[in-house]
């Protein structure tokens, strides 16, 4: 595979609490993108109008680019279409990810082309305009102890970024949130995944990938299951 080096890097936080754990992990994976060089922006959602999609289609047909909300939405999918990177970062509260990232990703509709074009036996919209290839890295954390709790919201991403012509490089994913801020307030060491999550960030903007045992080290078993469910 050819060198994929990222730089631009938009961080849409879809997080009602903008400084929960979601956005503890986004921050140290942002510090470590901009050690090699990137830019990054992160846009809480929770600051921003952003009208439901009516599903009216005006923004291929009527005002092709443009929804019929005028809204912040109007300068964020600008924002959105000039990154290299989206970084979606959204905690799981009940099977996947927020409302305020939904609303966000459905009005995406106007960054594509209402044509159909067939890839590896499938149908997606064309992309408009068609764009060099981009990324998409989820982050997220969640309040269960075992990591299928994000199964759904994975495979939304990884569908999502297939929709937008982007790659999926990846997910950063933190299960048992809750006992990780438990673990720091009663000073146990846990700065191995912080580092890890930072880490990440260097090899997403060096590399275009991740290391498996980097994901890995982020999602770390923090006590025993029985021990967390006796703690929470």
């Amino acid at each position: 595979m050819a060198e994929v080096v990222y730089r631009k890097i938009l961080a849409l936080q879809g997080s009602p609490r903008p400084k929960g754990f979601t956005q503890m992990v986004l921050e140290k994976f942002l510090e470590g993108a901009a050690s090699k060089g990137a830019v990054s922006e992160i846009i809480p959602l929770a600051t921003k109008e952003i009208k439901p999609c009516i599903g009216c289609y005006s923004c291929w047909y009527k005002t092709p680019g443009f929804c019929i909300h005028n809204d912040d939405m109007t300068e964020l999918v600008e924002r959105m279409a000039a990154a290299d990177v989206w970084v979606l970062s959204s905690p799981v509260h009940l099977g996947g990810m927020t409302g305020l990232m939904v609303r966000l990703l459905e009005r995406t509709v106007m960054l594509l082309s209402p044509m159909f074009e067939i890839e590896q036996g499938r149908t997606r919209h064309v992309a408009s305009p068609h764009a060099p290839e981009r990324a998409v890295v989820l982050i997220s954390t969640c309040g269960y102890y075992e990591e299928s709790a994000f199964q759904s919201l994975v495979s939304q991403v990884e569908d999502l970024s297939r929709s937008h012509h982007r790659r999926f490089v990846g997910a950063l994913l933190r299960p048992h949130g809750l006992a990780l801020k438990y673990m720091q307030a009663n000073d146990i060491d846990v700065g191995d995944v912080l580092d890890a999550a930072e880490r990440a960030g260097t090899e997403l903007v060096r590399d275009g990938s991740f290391k498996d045992a980097t994901l890995r080290a982020v999602s770390r078993a923090l006590l025993p299951q029985e021990d967390f469910v006796a703690l929470m």
